[in-house]
């Protein structure tokens, strides 16, 4: 560890510095002192709307960089933001990414943040790559593709942004989007020094009692690791006395921090507007009169109160409706909801437009939007019409206006205007929790504080009945058989539901709606160029499973279905069964939208956003130009008449985009070139240039699309980095086994691991890839004449030229070079004990997520002659009860962690070139 960077009496000035020059409230204050004085988060996080639950990402970054900086308190390195809106994730997202950056840009300062940076980057171990922030963010959200690099970075601070089922799917070692060989790597990393915040818990009762439970299961092994188990925190607004150990906002508060008191005391009067016909309807007179009476009661805000009027529906189609309506009566309208992607949102957020902030945008009259708004995301509306919904969402909707509480302002509840119907049900909401939030709002109705967050206390708004007939419990057993990740399972993953949804009628998985423009009509050039250009986080829809059936019946032949699971895209079938995570990608000229929301009644299009500018992630595009302009043009003709040989050289591509870079500046086409421009002329680019010809009317063939990816990011991909390097070079396999060893035993050492686990991992580490010698693989990584001694990585650098290789080496099908590591590595293992000896046998034959319980080879198909050992282990079933006594003494989720442990030594190892 360095030296001291920051204090406990810096956390105010850490705080407003993060947050534009705010301080921290009391609550939290007491919220780190309660952390710093027990190494635990509470169980419960008191903290009515508006009272500022997103700070909970300052709090446990601040308090891991005391960790850094010497703190004696163990606390956790990950925090887990968990919350059924998707809204809310990417806000969330958005102010952990802008903390990071803010860190980032602080470094080799003086300031509180640039000490806080320092402590944070003192915790990892290796080389620190180009552009890396000392705090990690991920997103987990349905629709989009996930974040993955935050795995190779078990020691760093890390913020990951979740939706229930994205995050506890993870946790069950079954992560929605997520190959299966990474799911071990995932549940280890968040049952181990992770706390876990799940807001509006209420909502996700199942979920928190899952996460529980795995806690409870983390610590019945054997052998505790010594590492913290998960911690999971549920937020409310009021304390439950059953609930554990509450952290929050105390009435005594009230008279300290008078900004808060003003937020959460100040009026907001209800009013109850009754509708002949409601729910409303998606068709027919009845709809139009309540779209009707939404639009008009929001004028009539708009009028009284002045900008911006929040709108709030229940249902897509009515939100489509009401902004339509509005629009045509010249009313500035701005529509969120769930079916829009994070690119047409980010539109209406910093620095495009102030509206989705706390300072808003005057220039907007009405913000029409569905449950995507109502928890969380930082609004001060002028007023709100909202229908009629429980009672929890009408406070969260309620709790969007007059946020900072200094003005006056009024709330407008469309109910029906007779007793709701028998059975009735709006969008998500069933009867009997309407019923219950209408008698509640008829009583909120005559008190003068009316939805002010504080007045909600008591009587707390009803609560939302249970949709299942009692909570599960994760048993031991079912636990082992989650953790076969390597076997395919007769239970569907579907049947995670049970452990995770609060409704197992409706589970609302999700997939990812991608649009492209010009998709090839050919299939397979229409996979290549998805397989080359894959989806990006900010051009995907997200579209609930249920809805995507109907979608589907729309669809024209030349769809594109990108699986995590599988090897590449290809075309999408009509027998295709649709999984959470996948994505389709359709072409720019299918009708499926209305108002740029996904509708399978729509009759819109809208535009491909694949060039919008922003900051790529691992492994996306760096550049792809079209024939758009004649700037563009004249760049491909210029990369032609230099690319007659069938693989061009980076560095003349690079070259020719620094002449073209001020052409091409009013269309912008670079997404993340910086790394790529910015090296010296005669410097190697690390990338790939992939060319695409069509033949033109001359029959001359002709370029069409320049397609630029960084190679540096290609490392991100567990199966292509186990035999690739970014350097041109090949890496011997001693030198790589050395440098994962000595990488291995840095994080666990730092991780505070016991000494006898830290020599097992780093034998692990020395032996993970023993296997590869094996005369057959080390001819799957070369082209040329045999090298003086055995590989690790190959110099080729082509994914297919590696497949070609492979395929030619007569190796059976599946053949896992980290089962003969295991074979390899027994005698010398045995220096460690039965015990020891078994783990880092474990995690050798696991390291890279195969092997869990078993492999598909007997040991004569594994090497020719096989020796008593390789038989004893994989013809006798040693290998399968090792597996076993290891989740007996260490546990499932233990063992998980301390594979994801040498995964991510390797990982790091292999991106730094070794």
């Amino acid at each position: 560890m360095g030296p001291v960077s920051v204090d406990r009496a810096d956390f105010g000035a850490f705080f407003a510095s993060a947050r534009g020059g705010h301080r921290p409230f009391q609550w939290q204050e007491r919220l780190l002192d309660h952390i710093l004085r027990t190494g635990r988060w509470p169980d419960q996080l008191v903290a009515p709307t508006g009272a500022g639950k997103t700070s909970v990402v300052d709090v446990h970054v601040f308090a891991v960089a005391l960790m850094a900086s010497g703190h004696p308190v163990r606390v956790p390195r990950r925090l887990a933001l968990v919350v059924d809106r998707r809204a809310l994730v990417d806000d969330q997202h958005e102010h952990a990414t802008s903390i990071a950056k803010k860190l980032a840009e602080a470094r080799g300062g003086r300031t509180v943040l640039a000490r806080t940076a320092d402590a944070l980057d003192s915790l990892r171990a290796g080389r620190r790559e180009p552009g890396a922030r000392p705090l990690s963010t991920a997103l987990l959200r349905g629709g989009a593709p996930p974040s993955r690099h935050w795995l190779d970075d078990p020691l760093g601070c890390a913020v990951l942004c979740a939706t229930p089922d994205m995050w506890g799917s993870r946790l069950l070692l079954s992560g929605y989007g997520s190959r299966a060989q990474a799911w071990p790597r995932e549940a280890g990393l968040l049952a181990y020094d992770t706390v876990a915040v799940v807001d509006e818990a209420h909502l996700s009762q199942q979920l928190v009692t899952t996460a529980r439970r795995v806690s409870e299961l983390a610590t019945v092994a054997e052998e505790p690791l010594g590492v913290p188990v998960l911690q999971v925190v549920e937020t409310t607004a009021t304390p439950r006395a059953d609930a554990g150990v509450a952290v929050g906002v105390e009435p005594g508060d009230l008279d300290v921090d008078e900004a808060l008191r003003q937020r959460l005391t100040a009026p907001k009067p209800v009013t109850l507007l009754p509708l002949a016909s409601w729910p409303i309807p998606h068709s027919g007179p009845a709809r139009k009169a309540g779209v009707m009476a939404l639009a008009d009661e929001a004028v009539r805000l708009r009028e009284a109160y002045g900008p911006t009027v929040g709108c709030f529906v229940n249902t897509v189609p009515v939100a489509a409706a009401v902004a339509e309506e509005l629009r045509g009566r010249g009313v500035k309208t701005e529509l969120v909801c769930g079916r829009l992607r994070p690119h047409d949102v980010s539109r209406l957020r910093p620095p495009m437009s102030t509206l989705l902030s706390i300072t808003g945008d005057r220039e907007v009259d009405v913000l029409v939007s569905t449950q995507s708004l109502e928890v969380g995301v930082d609004l001060d509306l002028a007023a709100a019409v909202t229908e009629l919904a429980p009672g929890g969402a009408i406070a969260q909707r309620a709790g969007r206006v007059n946020r900072l509480g200094s003005r006056t302002t009024e709330v407008t509840v469309v109910v029906p205007a007779t007793d709701l119907p028998a059975g009735a049900q709006s969008g998500p909401y069933q009867c009997d929790d309407l019923a219950a939030a209408l008698t509640w709002l008829k009583r909120q109705s005559t008190d003068p504080a009316g939805l002010a967050p504080w007045a909600l206390r008591e009587p707390r708004p009803p609560a939302p009945a249970l949709r299942r007939d009692l909570l599960q419990r994760l048993e031991l057993a079912q636990a082992w058989h989650l953790a076969r990740t390597s076997d395919d399972l007769a239970a569907d993953q579907d049947d995670l539901d049970l452990w995770l949804s609060d409704n197992l009628d409706a589970p609302d998985h999700e997939i990812g709606l991608v649009v492209r423009r010009a998709l090839p009509a050919d299939e397979n050039d229409a996979v290549w160029l998805i397989e080359k250009l894959p989806p990006r986080q900010h051009e995907v829809f997200p579209v609930s499973i249920r809805l995507a059936a109907r979608i589907l019946e729309r669809l024209k032949p030349g769809s594109v279905l990108v699986r995590p699971g599988d090897d590449a895209p290809r075309p999408l079938i009509d027998d295709d069964w649709l999984r959470p995570g996948d994505h389709i990608v359709i072409d720019d000229a299918t009708e499926l939208f209305t108002a740029e929301v996904v509708d399978p009644d729509g009759n819109d299009r809208v535009d491909d956003v694949l060039d919008a500018p922003g900051e790529p992630g691992p492994g996306e595009v760096v550049l792809r130009i079209e024939r758009d302009t004649a700037a563009h043009r004249r760049l491909l003709d210029a990369v032609a008449a230099v690319s007659e040989q069938a693989e061009p050289d980076p560095v003349e591509v690079a070259r020719l985009l620094r002449v073209h870079r001020e052409e091409l500046a009013p269309r912008p086409m670079v997404v993340a070139a910086a790394g790529l421009l910015d090296r010296p002329a005669d410097e190697p680019a690390e990338a790939e240039v992939t060319l695409e010809w069509h033949d033109s009317h001359d029959d001359q063939p002709e370029l069409v699309r320049l397609i630029v990816v960084d190679l540096r990011t290609a490392t991100t991909d567990a199966e292509l980095r186990q035999t690739w390097t970014p350097r041109r070079k090949p890496v011997a396999l001693r030198r790589h086994a050395e440098a994962v060893a000595e990488r291995t035993e840095t994080v666990a050492t730092r991780l505070g691991l016991d000494t006898a686990l830290v020599e097992a991992l780093r034998l692990a580490g020395l032996h993970h890839d023993d296997g590869k010698a094996d005369d057959r693989f080390q001819r799957s990584l070369r082209a040329g004449p045999a090298p003086e001694e055995p590989l690790a990585k190959s110099g080729v650098r082509d994914p297919q030229t590696i497949k070609r290789l492979r395929a030619a080496t007569g190796l059976p099908t599946g053949w896992r070079h980290e089962q003969l590591s295991v074979a390899y590595a027994w005698p010398t293992l045995a220096m460690l004990g039965d015990r020891r000896r078994e783990l880092a046998a474990r995690l050798i034959g696991t390291s890279h997520g195969h092997g869990r319980h078993g492999f598909p080879h007997t040991g004569q198909q594994l090497v020719d002659n096989a020796d008593e050992t390789i038989a004893t282990l994989y013809d006798e079933g040693r290998w399968d009860e090792l597996i076993e006594r290891t989740h007996i003494r260490w546990g499932v989720w233990g063992c998980a962690y301390l594979e994801a442990l040498l995964r991510a030594a390797d990982g790091q190892v292999s991106a730094e070139g070794s």
